[in-house]
């Protein structure tokens, strides 16, 4: 009995958190981080600027990546849209709440021929895309491989989860999780309270003292999916305390703690690896930032 218990948890982990080496599937992972980045600059140019660049990022959804619901004309909200990367059921979808459902088929089609479709189906539902055509020009075509795109959504949809309950256990300014297109990495900041010595404190993107805590599909510093803890400005001792058992102090590309998702995702109980991981961070990087 114990060991069909122990199958299963396997199993049921196995499907949560599926192996994601980058190198199987990197080629997919690159097309769809060029069809998140259109729809970042869709959101951008529908929406007021925010100092901390949450105006150019995505949200996490229960089937896919959305920019949110967008005002067609600034400022109202009478008339919204919204443009969504369905990776449940791999397809670029736009909903309004006034017009019918228009979507499309992700084939691993190039980015200008998918940005050409979606300006097109826009103003066919009266929006005016101010999007810069010549950002998204590439007109090589990718790959979608649906199996590989589907397991990171099992494990981004998880993940997400996660960072939220971590997020909800913070006091303080927190930022929203949300998922970055420029380096295809989803995260979530803590703002200490404190203001950074010799920044302008009115400029609110550069003078909050604050950490980051995020997940990434991998990149040319790590080639392989990890997640992330690092602050701004790195405090001084840091990082000198216990780090959790699988995580380890980085300084390739940028300096912080690194989990591999491997180590998370093959751990008894990821779901206490990764939470237990940014608390003990979160907990020494706040006992500096005092």
């Amino acid at each position: 009995m114990f060991n069909l218990i122990k199958e299963v948890k396997t199993l049921m982990q196995n499907i949560l958190f599926p192996e994601l080496h980058l190198g199987d599937w990197k080629v997919t992972r690159d097309i769809i981080q060029k069809y998140a980045q259109m729809l970042g600059a869709i959101r951008e140019n529908s929406t007021g600027s925010h100092p901390h660049w949450w105006h150019i990022s995505l949200w996490v959804t229960d089937n896919g990546l959305t920019t949110t619901p967008l005002p067609v004309i600034k400022d109202s909200t009478e008339k919204t849209f919204e443009v969504i990367l369905d990776f449940q059921n791999h397809k670029l979808r736009i909903e309004s709440n006034y017009r019918e459902l228009k979507q499309i088929s992700l084939t691993g089609q190039s980015l200008s021929a998918l940005c050409d479709e979606t300006c097109s189906l826009l103003i066919d539902i009266g929006v005016t895309p101010s999007l810069d055509k010549s950002k998204f020009m590439d007109g090589k075509q990718g790959k979608y491989d649906s199996g590989y795109v589907t397991k990171y959504w099992m494990a981004l949809k998880e993940i997400n989860k996660l960072m939220n309950k971590f997020r909800d256990e913070l006091g303080g300014e927190r930022s929203p999780v949300q998922l970055w297109p420029h380096h295809f990495d989803m995260s979530m900041s803590w703002f200490s309270g404190r203001l950074v010595l010799g920044k302008n404190p009115n400029d609110a993107e550069s003078s909050k003292e604050q950490m980051m805590f995020g997940f990434s599909t991998g990149d040319d510093g790590i080639p392989d999916a990890y997640f992330y803890i690092t602050a701004y400005p790195l405090p001084k001792g840091f990082p000198n305390f216990n780090m959790p058992e699988g995580a380890k102090w980085n300084t390739n590309g940028f300096q912080g703690g690194v989990m591999m998702y491997d180590t998370f995702a093959n751990s008894n109980s990821p779901h206490e690896k990764l939470l237990n991981c940014f608390r003990t961070f979160q907990k020494a990087g706040a006992q500096i930032m005092k």
